[in-house]
């Protein structure tokens, strides 16, 4: 029978030079779990970054959808404000403290005509909402209203100032203002501040903004 120098047949050649390949081929036990151990980091890290992420986004767009709606409720505001009149017969008034405010204007109705209507803003400041009353038959004392708008959410202060042609004033009221006239005085202008927080007051942002009336 065939030997090599070293003794061994071909058969035994074969099956040695068999098993060098196998063992070469293969991972140890130990080379295994090291892989492993990196593949779950890499796994553990994308879901991590991918999880913050996420919640960032979501915070994202919960904070833009809040500033969105605070304003357009400041748009809002403004735009009523800045045509509320004062009737001839003195019967209109406009009534403003540094936290609400009421006063005649015009909105359009249902059947798209404008009209006047009592409209009062104030604050709900149990669950920070801005709420605005509108009664569309007035009866000038603001007694009354048809309906209670919650008008936006996350609302913490709510404030209004008042310009009569000289200085800020804390509040208002069309039938002292008007002195003896007795027709009654709109302000120049109203400042609106709105302040938006978050649920946790941890986030907030201050809108302001400074409306001319037109009638004034």
């Amino acid at each position: 029978m065939l030997r090599d120098r070293r003794g061994f047949t071909p058969h035994q050649n074969l099956k040695s030079a068999s098993k060098r390949i196998r063992f070469g081929a293969g991972f140890t036990l130990v080379e295994t779990l090291i892989a492993m151990a990196i593949l779950t980091m890499i796994v553990a890290s994308t879901f991590t970054i991918f999880r913050s992420s996420s919640s960032s986004w979501q915070k994202g767009e919960t904070r833009s959808e809040r500033y969105h709606n605070a304003r357009i409720a400041i748009g809002k505001m403004s735009m009523e404000i800045s045509q509320a009149v004062i009737s001839e017969r003195g019967l209109s008034k406009f009534i403003g403290s540094k936290d609400e405010i009421s006063f005649i204007s015009f909105v359009s109705r249902s059947s798209g005509v404008f009209g006047s209507a009592e409209i009062e803003y104030w604050l709900d400041k149990d669950d920070n909402l801005l709420m605005r009353n509108e009664d569309t038959e007035p009866d000038y004392d603001f007694s009354s209203q048809d309906y209670s708008d919650v008008l936006a959410e996350g609302i913490s202060e709510l404030e209004f100032s008042y310009y009569d042609g000289l200085s800020w004033n804390d509040s208002w009221n069309s039938d002292s203002a008007g002195g003896d006239s007795g027709t009654g005085v709109l302000p120049k202008a109203v400042r609106i501040k709105l302040k938006v927080e978050d649920k946790k007051g941890k986030e907030s942002e201050i809108f302001e903004v400074i409306t001319r009336l037109k009638t004034a």
